[in-house]
């Protein structure tokens, strides 16, 4: 009878877990717990950077649309004025063009803009460039250090390391970074962005044709001169 006692005994308490048993089950679902949280959070990046790449990429596609919407329906008697005046550093210059159809609309009273300037500042906050669109109204009594009062402004691109702009004229046959209007009254034929962002290695550039009518010749929409540089 008590060695029934004891052998029961013995086989209950074989049938338990040690401390060390307990401690390595306890390792082990550690390990699982954290490899299943490093795989949730992997995915969790993964989905957030592709949401912000899709972003990034459809402002992109929006913002040159709107350029190429723009300067291919531009009228002929715009004055149209680049780098005349002090940039800042990785910067082309702002780009102001009087006259025409107003683009970047995005309320009303930016229709009764006389002039829009494409300006390139750094942000306060970020200490990095971004280019902005002022919509400008000429003041009924100009002095001589503005013809305009701003309107509105809006941030087209943030978070630039650098943007500039490059003009194609078409009797020199040359690209030039700066464009002035008073040796040049005629709009270039083709201006190209070149721009990148600070968390984006990638540089980007695009060119655009402003309509054809402006062309000093007057000749059918050209080729792009890609090949050529300033």
């Amino acid at each position: 009878m008590k060695s029934s006692l004891s052998d029961s005994k013995s086989a209950l308490g074989r049938s338990g877990f040690t401390l060390i048993e307990v401690i390595l089950a306890m390792g082990l679902i550690g390990l699982l717990l954290g490899g299943v949280y490093s795989i949730a959070n992997g995915a969790l990046q993964l989905g957030t950077s592709m949401n912000k790449s899709r972003i990034t990429e459809t402002r992109l596609t929006n913002f040159t649309t709107a350029w190429r919407d723009y300067l291919e329906n531009l009228p002929p008697n715009i004055r149209f004025g680049c780098g005349l005046q002090k940039v800042k550093r990785g910067a082309g210059g702002n780009l102001l063009i009087e006259g025409g159809q107003v683009p970047f609309i995005w309320t009303q009273h930016v229709r009764l803009a006389d002039a829009v300037e494409f300006a390139v500042v750094r942000g306060k906050e970020t200490g990095s460039l971004q280019l902005n669109v002022r919509h400008l109204k000429r003041l009924e009594k100009p002095n001589t250090f503005d013809a305009y009062e701003d309107i509105a402004e809006l941030p087209l691109l943030e978070g630039l390391k650098e943007f500039r702009w490059d003009f194609y004229d078409p009797e020199k046959k040359r690209w030039f970074t700066t464009w002035d209007p008073d040796k040049r009254p005629a709009p270039p034929l083709f201006m190209r962005l070149h721009f990148q962002f600070t968390k984006d290695p990638r540089p980007y550039e695009f060119t655009y044709w402003i309509a054809n009518d402006l062309s000093p010749s007057g000749t059918p929409q050209p080729q792009d001169p890609a090949t050529q540089k300033s």
